[in-house]
């Protein structure tokens, strides 16, 4: 077979031929619907000043969207969709925040055909801030011939920041423990906090514990 002949015989049909197929495929699936089902983030903003969530709040929902086959297939896709929570309005105490597909983030051309869920409760508490004296928790003992001969915290007083009824209950403030095993000279350190799981966060920009190790008198 003279594939010369085949391939350029009638060149010119053959090419629009090809040059119609490219434009119908483009067409096609630039104007070709399809939707698909995703899981995506739900995202808190706007919450009133001097306040914080508490407890359990859903941090998903499924929706099921509708758009371009271009559009949704692109592989970055699932990451442009996100749910927004305005909290904007929110009280004290147990809210009902109502979402709908307005609240959906996500590209033009999108359309949010379902949801599985419209409204969110969410809890808000007010902020509150106490004073700590930070209580050092140390692990271990100097080397022979040397003992602990006094340990400080700078600053000595530690602002401490969180839900109210957890404020309220944080009877003491520790840090993890500190490794002196072996030690023969002072140490400076930047302690790790002992949160008890609570969630509250020091307002302190920089704390220090210095351990002062000391010889043995003989």
């Amino acid at each position: 077979m003279d594939f010369r002949k085949v391939l350029f015989d009638n060149w010119g049909i053959k090419l629009i031929s090809l040059v119609f197929s490219i434009f119908l495929w483009l067409y096609v699936t630039s104007t070709g619907k399809t939707e698909m089902t995703l899981t995506v983030p739900l995202e808190l903003r706007n919450i009133p000043q001097g306040m914080t969530v508490v407890g359990d709040v859903t941090s998903t929902v499924e929706i099921r969207v509708q758009g371009q086959e271009r559009v949704l297939g692109d592989s970055g896709f699932g990451e442009k969709v996100a749910g927004i929570l305005d909290l904007s309005l929110a009280k004290e105490g147990e809210n009902i925040i109502r979402i709908s597909p307005d609240d959906i983030k996500r590209p033009d051309g999108v359309m949010v055909a379902h949801m599985s869920l419209s409204e969110v409760e969410v809890k808000l508490e007010p902020l509150i801030r106490r004073t700590f004296r930070l209580r050092p928790v140390l692990h271990g003992a100097p080397a022979a011939g040397y003992r602990l001969a006094g340990v400080a915290v700078i600053p000595a007083k530690i602002l401490v920041e969180g839900p109210a009824t957890v404020m309220k209950t944080l009877d003491k403030l520790e840090t993890m423990p500190i490794d002196i095993q072996g030690a023969r000279e002072a140490l400076t350190v930047e302690p790790k906090i002992d949160y008890q799981g609570q969630p509250v966060k020091l307002l302190e920009k920089s704390i220090i514990v210095r351990i002062n190790i000391e010889r043995t008198r003989k």
